[in-house]
């Protein structure tokens, strides 16, 4: 039986394994072999010597494994056993950091991978261990703060998220095909970014390069492809077109596939200058509406509302609501970012970018908007200011991963059966279209038919619907229940789902 040691350090917010094993035997007064092997890293930990360390520590064996990169998908911490083709780097390069790792011997541990190539704390740039003693501190530019924290993020969530670990895979090979042929032309990126060793850059294939600043460099460069396709595939294109004829350095198997020939700029026809005009117009009210009344894209619900509106439109107008609703969203992202972005929408609203129509064709290629859309989207706009510019968007982020409905103050018997769909399913998804102004298929249950929904609105008595609409309120209001334990919330069951 292990004996926990006298003196057990807390882990700090992530640390790694070995960084950890260090401090307890340094506090005890033992070498580090004597709690963790001399060999060991802080990946592939046998579950013997994290039994171990956890009982000389006196932690839990779940704090215990928090503290080593196997809870992380390959995505993260690479295949096999030498962990190639994740954002791992080699087992040889070791990135510490030169203002506080020397004085208080913090680490992190996704230090040991390319996501992380500055120190959040200091706002520097990480060097390697060899060199930290004679090299220069750089600070760390701005387009990389905010990159590093949406990387780990992403990260974080593909422990248990599918959509982010094929983000961070897509965005690995982008980074390898641009480490192939970066220089100081291409690809363009801001005079802050420290500059590019190629040899280092060229190294990255299996593994990252093992220069921070490189991998840094890199990383900004490459940094609009994580949001928008149309930069991912120009990155790419660009990226092959200048490898092509180039000596191969490593397998294909690390890069991006060659996307497909740019398509032609399409000719939109029905646009005339008068419709041009009126687009810009349109914007133009945008612009002051933003500056008078602060109104943003998270202002905007799925199905468009409309003064004569009460509660939900026509399901005859569905169509027209939902792609005004997608064109106003890319209007304020224009407004806000200086380009419409229909992908970005979609998402927001939780489908997919397939739709087209004049509308949006017209918004998204800038060529125009007809008389009568401009004013349904002006319509809309005056109804939105009118409620109070709700943030349709948070409502949307708090009710989508809640699938199971709380208990409610009348019998469960006020609840009807639609077509042999659950009523509690169907309660929350009466619960969905009426707080986010949104249809069935944008909710967590995307299969229910509208119709159902409507079938139990009209079933239910005005005591059930007083009932679920304060449920509903309460569920917004309480968004810390998401982050407390099954065994203390009231739910029985809460689900997440990334994106």
């Amino acid at each position: 039986m292990t004996v926990a040691l006298p003196v057990r350090p807390v882990p700090a917010p992530g640390e790694p394994l070995t960084s950890y094993a260090a401090r307890l035997a340094d506090a005890n007064g033992l070498t580090r072999s004597r709690v963790l092997p001399a060999h060991r890293h802080d990946v592939d930990v046998p579950a013997g010597e994290l039994d171990t360390l956890a009982a000389l520590a006196g932690l839990d064996p779940a704090a215990a494994a928090q503290l080593t990169m196997d809870r992380y998908p390959p995505t993260v911490r690479g295949q096999g056993v030498t962990h190639r083709g994740g954002w791992r780097l080699h087992f040889s390069a070791d990135w510490i950091c030169p203002r506080c790792t020397p004085r208080t011997g913090r680490r992190e541990l996704l230090w040991q991978t390319a996501l992380s190539p500055m120190c959040r704390h200091c706002n520097v740039l990480l060097v390697p261990a060899t060199t930290a003693p004679a090299g220069e501190i750089v600070d760390a530019p701005r387009d990389l703060t905010g990159l590093v924290d949406e990387l780990v993020e992403l990260a974080e969530a593909s422990i248990t998220h599918h959509s982010a670990r094929v983000r961070l895979g897509r965005f690995r090979r982008l980074c390898a095909l641009i480490a192939q042929t970066i220089d100081d032309t291409w690809p363009h990126r801001h005079d802050s970014i420290p500059p590019v060793d190629e040899a280092a850059a060229r190294a990255w294939g299996a593994f990252p390069s093992a220069d921070p600043a490189t991998v840094a460099a890199i990383l900004v460069s490459a940094a609009p492809a994580l949001h928008s396709t149309a930069s991912h595939d120009q990155l790419s294109r660009e990226g092959h077109a200048r490898r092509r004829g180039t000596p191969t350095r490593h397998p294909r198997k690390y890069l991006p596939q060659r996307p497909p020939a740019a398509p032609r700029r399409p000719i939109v026809a029905g646009f005339n200058a008068t419709d041009s005009g009126r687009l810009r117009w349109f914007l133009t009210q945008l612009e002051h509406q933003v500056a008078r009344h602060g109104i943003r894209p998270e202002h905007v619900p799925a199905l468009l509302p409309h003064p004569d509106d009460d509660g939900l439109p026509n399901p005859a107008d569905w169509r027209t609501r939902w792609h005004s609703a997608l064109a106003l969203h890319m209007l304020l992202t224009q407004t806000y970012e200086g380009s419409p972005s229909s992908s970005r929408a979609a998402l927001a609203f939780g489908a997919a970018d397939t739709d087209t129509s004049r509308l949006l064709d017209g918004v998204r290629l800038g060529r125009g908007i007809s008389h009568t859309d401009a004013h349904l989207l002006g319509d809309a706009v005056t109804v939105l200011l009118n409620d109070g510019l709700i943030d349709y968007q948070s409502r949307r982020d708090i009710l989508r991963p809640i699938t199971t409905l709380p208990r409610l103050p009348v019998p469960a018997s006020n609840l009807p059966e639609i077509e042999r769909y659950a009523p509690r399913v169907l309660a929350l998804g009466w619960i969905w279209t009426r707080l986010t102004r949104g249809p069935m298929w944008t909710s967590p249950f995307p299969l229910v038919p509208d119709r159902h929904v409507r079938a139990f609105n009209a079933a239910i008595d005005p005591e059930t619907r007083l009932a679920l609409h304060e449920t509903g309120q309460q569920l917004l209001a309480d968004t810390d229940l998401l982050t407390i334990p099954a065994n203390r919330a009231t739910f029985t069951g809460i689900t997440r789902r990334y994106g």
